[in-house]
């Protein structure tokens, strides 16, 4: 159902990052700026072709060769450190990257504390942003677990989380990333009415965790793997899950 070739030509790694700090400050979903670069510097110098949304949705619609060792870099949430901290090491290494956006997250002009303390994109930010370097998905509207939702639940979700960022005049590519990487995989009923959801909203693209790479022709486009790249892991670690992804003994997420 899902194989648009019929041969793997290559493997696609996609990377999760969240958070990046200039102070050098480190947590699971926090990576320091000078370790990003380091990563970004390791993937260049091995070869890895950092790719946009857009170009993977070619390669999967249309056939549009992908480069050498493609890497697809996400970011999830939103925080105004992508903006601040990893916008300017994009621009100074020439590397594409893609933010998975939660519209109820962004921040006004006028908000100067968000509630939970943390500080998000505004439209001005994601507009500075030269779209040649980032492009935009979508997170769902306020982060709720797909896992939990309903067919009908998750369908007006992407709805209202179209909507919202047609509104607000931001542009963005027909990707989902499922919040916490979660959705209902022991659930066959479940999963099946989640993807003609997916499907009947023209998503092109969705994303878990799994930690495994991709081999392309993509076996489900639907549920793409992603590296959980930790901001309080050893460079070390790093390189190993880019160049194998975890064992298959691991856990998957």
């Amino acid at each position: 159902m899902f194989n648009f070739f019929s041969k793997t030509t290559s493997t696609l790694r996609v990377l999760m990052y969240h958070k990046v700090s200039a102070d050098g400050y480190n947590d699971y979903l926090t990576v320091p700026a000078a370790a990003l670069e380091a990563q970004f510097k390791y993937l260049l110098q091995q070869g890895y072709s950092p790719v946009s949304f857009s170009d993977l949705v070619k390669h999967m619609r249309g056939g549009k060769t992908l480069p050498p060792k493609p890497v697809l870099i996400t970011f999830d949430d939103g925080y105004r450190d992508n903006y601040t901290v990893m916008y300017p090491l994009l621009k100074k290494h020439g590397i594409k990257a893609n933010i998975f956006l939660v519209p109820s997250f962004l921040q006004s002009e006028e908000q100067q504390s968000p509630a939970n303390g943390e500080e998000y994109l505004s439209v001005d930010d994601i507009q500075s942003m030269d779209r040649q370097l980032v492009e935009y998905g979508l997170h769902s509207f306020d982060h709720k677990s797909y896992k939990m939702l309903s067919a009908a639940e998750a369908d007006r979700d992407i709805v209202k989380t179209k909507a919202r960022l047609i509104t607000l005049g931001i542009p963005f590519q027909p990707c989902l990333a499922f919040p916490y990487g979660a959705f209902p995989k022991r659930n066959p009923v479940k999963l099946k009415e989640l993807y003609n959801v997916l499907t009947e909203n023209k998503i092109a693209l969705a994303f878990r965790i799994g930690n495994r790479l991709n081999d392309l022709p993509l076996e489900n486009p639907l549920l793409v793997q992603r590296l959980d790249i930790r901001g309080n892991d050893p460079f070390e670690k790093f390189v190993s899950l880019v160049r194998r992804g975890k064992s298959i003994m691991d856990k998957v997420s």
